[in-house]
């Protein structure tokens, strides 16, 4: 079982969690620092609510990736407009489009341990110069599997330091750096906004 077969499962759950849901203030804030009709790469989209629904109303063009092709198909059909939608793996996925912007809304934690440190260069390779990243992390080194709407899936994650030291080395410049971010009902471990100098 992977993490795509089961979001392919829970895709109605999902819907009626996530459409009214609410927009985070770091989602909020990382779309103030880009120009307008800027470009926007969201990896692990899911359905496209309610953060490329977001962007999209802010006039960012939004490429949207997920795994999940249930997921996609729902995003597709959701009418969002200036944006296209693909299932694609992550570290699959090539363009020669640099965004100005990229975000990971609580999907890093996804993928596999053993490739974590390859996400922060494939990363800072797919951004602008003075493009911004925004992510969602865990604070430990950690390997669990967990469940979710009654369907279990993988996470993930390296240590807090290790990514910010691996960040720095890159060229990234840190521009927020939340631990155990709360807003309303929503919790996240950690939380980062990060510039390409």
């Amino acid at each position: 079982m992977t993490n795509k077969d089961s979001y392919n499962k829970i895709v109605d759950s999902w819907i009626k969690a996530r459409n009214n849901a609410i927009v985070n203030k770091p989602i909020i804030q990382f779309a103030y620092h880009i120009n307008s009709k800027g470009t926007i790469l969201d990896i692990g989209c899911g359905t496209g609510m309610p953060i490329a629904k977001y962007l999209s109303d802010r006039n960012f063009s939004i490429t949207g990736i997920d795994q999940s092709s249930k997921m996609i198909e729902t995003a597709q059909s959701a009418g969002i407009k200036n944006s296209v939608f693909h299932t694609c793996d992550f570290f699959d996925f090539e363009t020669d489009k640099k965004f100005n912007g990229i975000i990971a809304w609580d999907s890093l934690f996804h993928f596999p341990k053993e490739r974590q440190n390859e996400i922060y260069s494939k990363v800072y390779h797919l951004l602008a110069p003075g493009g911004y990243f925004l992510f969602t992390h865990g604070k430990e080194e950690d390997e669990h599997i967990d469940s979710m709407f009654g369907e279990q899936f993988y996470y993930s994650c390296l240590t807090k330091d290790f990514v910010l030291g691996l960040m720095k080395e890159l060229g990234f410049e840190i521009l927020f750096s939340i631990e155990n971010f709360v807003e309303e009902n929503d919790q996240r471990h950690w939380v980062v906004l990060a510039r390409k100098k």
